[in-house]
Order: C-alpha cells, then structure tokens, then sequence
C-alpha cells in the first residue's frame, strides 16, 4: 500500500513536470517580459538621462536608444535585445486607443541596398522624464486561442499586464 502511494505521488509529479507550458501560459509569460522589460528601460533611460524608445513588428519587439541624433537599435545588452515571439504568437499594436498596422519582422536589413543603415522607427518613447508616450497598448495573441494579455503603458509612466477582455 505504501509502495503505490509513493509511485502515485512520482507519477503525479513527473506528469506535471512533461506537461510543460500550456498557449495561454506562454502569452501571459510573454507580455509579463515585455512589462518587465519596459521598467528596466525606463530606469536605465532615468539613470543613464537617456532616450529609449520600442519598435513593435507582428512578430517580435526592440529596444531603441537615441544617440548621435539618430534611433539606434540596442544590440549588445542581454535584456533590452530584440526579442522574436514564438511561433503563432502576434502582436496587435494600439497607440492612443487606434489600432496600428505593423509590419512582419523587425529584422529589415535589405543587403542589395545602397545604403546599409538600417532606418529605426519606435512607435513608444520610454523617455528619462519617466514618461512613456504615446498612450499605448500592445496584445499578445496566439492565433487559435481565445485568451491575450495588453501590456499598455501611459504618459504619467505607469504601464501594467491585464487579461484582455473578448
């Protein structure tokens, strides 16, 4: 009897250890990245007295920063790299309550071009004043599951994850 208490509690668990992540977990665990991320640039761009800016495609997002008088993609940071969603996942981008349309890939680059600067374009400002502007809010959906979260951030700096209502 003991014996297949034992067995009974180990299969429990390894059961819960080969589930993985469910469609809805890995949405949540995605816009809760992006807010996350968001705080830790709003507090490099206070402490630095630094620009930062976000640039949102369908499929993946990127921190930008203001240097030399132009927007530069920021590449040699671990967290404020450019991050590509998994597979399905999308993005649906509103700035001041208006649906924006965005592009598929953050990754632009056109190598037969003549020039090889890459032309940035942030849709939100995370700026050293501690304001993000404009007004925006970005839903993480995947495409077949009814849930999503919003991260959406407003000009007073506060920004926050939510459940998205259908």
């Amino acid at each position: 009897m003991i014996v297949l208490v034992i067995v009974s509690i180990l299969i429990t668990f390894v059961s819960f250890t080969i589930r993985g992540h469910s469609p809805e977990d890995m949405i949540k665990e995605e816009a809760y990245r992006l807010d996350r991320l968001i705080q830790l640039a709003l507090e490099e761009a206070i402490l630095k007295n630094a620009e930062y800016g976000l640039e949102f495609k369908q499929n993946s997002y990127r921190f930008l920063t203001y240097t030399d008088d132009r927007w530069q993609a920021i590449s040699d940071d671990k967290l404020l790299r450019e991050r590509e969603l998994p597979d399905e996942m999308e993005i649906e981008l509103a700035i001041e309550q208006l649906d924006v349309i965005i592009g598929k890939n953050a990754s632009t680059n056109d190598e037969n071009s003549d020039s090889k600067k890459e032309k940035f374009k942030p849709q939100v400002f995370l700026l050293s004043s501690e304001e993000i502007t404009p007004e925006f809010s970005a839903r993480f959906a995947l495409r077949g599951i009814e849930a999503s979260y919003i991260v959406s951030g407003n000009v007073d700096g506060k920004h926050e994850v939510k459940l998205s209502d259908f």
